[in-house]
C-alpha cells in the first residue's frame, strides 16, 4: 500500500494552487492508498475530510499539519488536534515532546532544505521520522537527510509535498500495511520508533 504523508492544497495553503480535491483524485488515478493533508500552521477542519472520503471513499485521508519552528518544518499527526494546543513558533524541541504528550508524531519535513548545517537540537529532542526524499529537497539535502537518518536511527518517509496535483505519484511510502486512519498511522510509527 502506498502513501504520501505531505500534501498541501489552495483551500488553507497560500503556496499551493490545486484543491483538495484535485489532489484526491490525482493520488486515486496515481494508485495510491492514502494521503495527509498537511496545512501550513492549520487544521483542516474535520467535517471537511468526511467530506472527501465520501467523495474519495477508495483513499484513506488524513488530516496533519506542517508546523513553522525556528529551526524548520515539521509534520504533526494528532488522535485528535482539538483537544491538543500547539503554540505557533515554537521551537523543535517544545513541538516534540509536546506532541508525544498529545500522544502524536512529528516527521521533520524536508530537512537540510535551507541549510546544511547539523542541527544542535537533534542532541536533544528527536522526532518520530524525517523525510529524505521530496519534491522540494535537492540532492544534497536528500544525502545528509538519509545519513543523519541511519546515525540517528530515525524512520523515513519519500512524501511528496505537493503544491500542485501534477507530482501527486510521484513519491510515496510502501507500508505493509494498510491505513484506515490517522491513528493507524500514528500506531504505525510509534510501533518503529527505536
Amino acid at each position: 500500500m502506498l502513501y504520501d504523508f505531505h500534501i498541501h492544497t489552495r483551500e488553507y495553503s497560500d503556496c499551493s494552487i490545486s484543491s483538495a480535491d484535485e489532489m484526491c483524485q490525482r493520488a486515486v488515478d496515481s494508485g495510491l492508498a492514502g494521503i495527509a493533508l498537511t496545512e501550513h500552521d492549520f487544521w483542516r477542519p474535520p467535517s471537511e475530510i468526511k467530506e472527501l472520503e465520501q467523495r474519495f471513499p477508495e483513499l484513506t485521508i488524513m488530516r496533519g499539519m506542517e508546523h513553522s519552528c525556528p529551526e524548520g518544518h515539521f509534520l504533526v499527526f494528532l488522535p485528535n488536534p482539538e483537544n491538543g494546543d500547539i503554540p505557533g513558533w515554537c521551537s523543535a524541541l517544545d513541538l516534540i515532546p509536546l506532541v508525544h504528550n498529545y500522544g502524536g508524531i512529528v516527521i521533520w519535513a524536508h530537512p537540510f532544505r535551507f541549510s546544511s548545517k547539523r542541527p544542535s537540537w537533534l542532541k536533544h529532542a528527536q522526532p518520530d521520522g524525517m523525510e529524505i526524499a521530496s519534491s522540494n529537497m535537492h540532492r544534497q539535502a536528500e544525502a545528509m537527510a538519509k545519513k543523519i537518518a541511519a546515525k540517528r536511527k530515525i524512520l523515513t518517509f519519500r512524501n511528496s509535498d505537493a503544491h500542485d496535483a501534477f507530482i501527486v505519484g510521484r513519491y510515496g511510502n510502501e507500508l505493509d500495511i494498510e491505513l484506515t486512519s490517522v491513528e493507524d498511522f500514528i500506531a504505525y510509527v510509534r510501533a518503529r520508533r527505536p
